[in-house]
Order: C-alpha cells, then structure tokens, then sequence
C-alpha cells in the first residue's frame, strides 16, 4: 500500500514528467526520482533517429555520466548492436536488455566491454515513449555491475509512469512541429512587403518582421508603448482595440481594416487585423490565448512604376507592358511601332496578346480595364 509520501513524491514526479514538454532538461530530477526507485546509477532519455543513428536530444541524470553521454553520442551510438532491437519495441513496452541479449552477446559487444563496464553500468531497462517512422524518443535506466536484475515491482513502477511520459513525448512532438511552422512562418513574413506585427488580445506586441520595425520605429501614426500596439490617433486607436478583440474573441472571430491619419505623413496607414487559424492560436509565443495578425501597409514607402503595375496585374511580358503604356498615353498602334521600331504585325501579336490576357475583345474595352491599373499603387 502506498504512503501518502510516496503518493506526493509520485505526483511530483509526473509534474516534472509535464514541465520537460517545453524543458527536457526537467527530464533530469525526473529521472533522478526515478533512479532511487528503480535502484538504477543513471537515466537516459535519448531522441534519435534509429535509420541514421542521428542523435537529436541527449539528457543524462547524473553530470558524472556527462563524459559517457557524450561518447555514446559522438561514436557508440554507430556502433550499438541493440538499436535494432530498441527500434521495434512498442511506444510504451519496457525491455530490460538481458531478455534479449546473453552473455555470450555481452563478452562479445563493444558497447558493453569497451562503454557501459567502464563507467560501471550493466544491466539496462529502456522503454519507446514516444517517436514517428524512424524518429524515437527513448528512456533507459543502467544499474550497476553486480546488481541484481530488474523484477516485477520494477516494471510495474515503470508501467504506472509510462502514460505519462507518452503524452509528454506528444506534447513534446506537437510542440516541435509547432516551433519549426513558426519559424518557417516568421522568415516568410520577413520577406513580406508589408509590416506584419503578431499580437495578444491585449495588443501586447509577440513578434514583428523589419518592415513594421521601421514603421514602429518612425513613430508616425502607430508605435509601441508599455508592450502594446498603439495608434496615435485616438479614433484609430479604438478601431484597433476593437479590431483585435475581434480577432481574438472567444467566437466568430473575424478579420477587418482601417486606414489611420498620421502627423508626418500625408498618406494614411493601412491598417489590417486578421485572426490566427484556430489551430494556431497559442503556437506563436507563451501568451496564453489567441493571437492576432496585424498587417501594415505604408502607402508612401515605395511607388511601383505603371509599367510594373501592369505586369503584375494582368501577367504581361515587359513587350506587352510596353504596348499597354502606349495605349494608355493615347498613341497608335502605327505611331507605336514606328517609335519602337518593330512591325506592325508584332505589334497586332502583342495586342492579340493584352486581349487575351485581360479578358477583353475591343481596345476601347482594353483601355478601361487598363484604366483600372493608372492609379499609383503602393507597396
């Protein structure tokens, strides 16, 4: 029967089994607790990949076995003969290595007579708690030379803790994929041309990329005080309140935008609040709730010339984009390839080409939709 010590001792335990989630460093008193249990001198945990032997993660209980993780890591691990073995046990099975391997392996092994016996270890129980494909996550503990084997009150020790560490090891996983898509997301928005700024529903600033850095930075209509996204107008400011409540609520969240006035600058500032995907609304930092997307659009950083406006609204090739210019400036087809100096006949090729591609039969039609495109656009 457990003592009411033993239950609190275990429960602290399982604690630091969930604080390794985002610390696998925490696995350290974890296993050291563990340790005392099992009468084990060292625990392992170890997250490699069984195919290319690639050690990703390494944590060892005891800082006297540093020197042994870090051979095992640099050189044992290519050459252990029981990976094979550790590959095919099932998430959540423990295996001690003495039912698997005889002492006829053991005199033979390198891993035991050149490794393990000369940092004192022999007998070892591991257990798969968690891995996808090839990818592993695995638990060992070593008890010394001369020790007796692991018996069941062991394993049943290890039973009782291992659906903890299973959901740890997911937790761990989805945190990863989670860590690597925001990267991947936050160099993309780098690139972006716009600013983007990721915030709370308090409007508390998480991250931003260099764009909105210099937006932040000239202080012109929007800025950042006390960690909080701000407008310097106070209507604007509301607007961006409300728009980020929105954002973020608990439902029907739902994008919107606004342009706000600044002091320095004639143009207005664009301003766009779209919520985060509902499976990525806590990914991005430890705020604790959703998270909203404001994107910033200075429409006095950077004018596109018409001609590139064009391109990029109707996919036109820089000859065809030359055409539609002198269209829009009233010249004539003749007058145009004259001035160009290219036939008449090319030129009816690109033009047969500016209809296709805007969707139009007629030039006076052509020229409406080109119209379209004259206004400035800004980036």
């Amino acid at each position: 029967m457990k003592t009411a010590n033993q239950e609190r001792q275990f429960d602290h335990l399982v604690g630091l089994i969930y604080e390794s989630v985002h610390n696998v460093g925490q696995l350290v008193p974890a296993m050291e607790l563990m340790c005392d249990e099992l009468g084990a001198i060292a625990g392992h945990y170890l997250h490699m990949d069984m195919s290319s032997r690639e050690v990703f993660s390494s944590v060892i209980s005891d800082p006297a076995f540093n020197a042994a993780d870090a051979e095992y890591r640099t050189y044992y691990n290519s050459v252990d003969e029981r990976l094979p073995w550790v590959a095919t046990g099932a998430v959540g099975e423990w295996r001690a290595d003495y039912e698997r391997f005889d002492e006829g392996f053991v005199r033979r092994s390198e891993i035991y007579n050149d490794f393990l016996f000369k940092y004192g270890a022999r007998h070892m129980v591991l257990g798969r708690i968690g891995g996808e494909a090839s990818e592993n996550e695995i638990l060992s503990f070593l008890r010394p030379v001369g020790a007796e084997q692991y018996d069941a009150d062991d394993l049943q020790f290890l039973t009782r803790i291992t659906g903890h560490m299973i959901r740890s090891s997911m937790l761990r996983r989805r945190l990863r994929a989670l860590e690597s898509q925001q990267q991947a997301d936050q160099t993309l928005l780098q690139y972006f041309p716009y600013g983007t700024v990721w915030v709370d529903a308090a409007c508390r600033v998480v991250s931003f990329n260099n764009v909105a850095a210099d937006m932040l930075a000239g202080a012109d209509g929007i800025c950042v005080k006390a960690q909080r996204l701000r407008m310097a107008d106070p209507g604007a400011d509301c607007m961006l309140a409300t728009a980020i409540g929105q954002a973020t609520g608990a439902e029907g969240r739902r994008g919107q935008w606004f342009a706000a006035r600044r002091e320095r600058d004639g143009q207005p500032l664009v301003v766009s609040v779209i919520p985060a995907q509902p499976d990525r609304q806590t990914e991005l930092a430890n705020s604790g709730g959703p998270l909203a997307l404001v994107i910033l659009q200075d429409m006095s950083r950077q004018h596109l010339p018409r001609s590139a406006i064009l391109r990029k609204m109707f996919g036109l090739t820089p000859a065809e984009a030359r055409l539609a210019e002198a269209l829009l400036d009233n010249e004539t087809i003749e007058s145009y390839a004259q001035k160009a100096s290219v036939s008449r006949n090319t030129v009816r090729t690109h033009m047969a080409s500016l209809f296709s591609k805007t969707g139009t039969r007629r030039q006076a039609e052509l020229l409406r939709i080109l119209m379209m495109a004259e206004p400035p656009i800004h980036i």
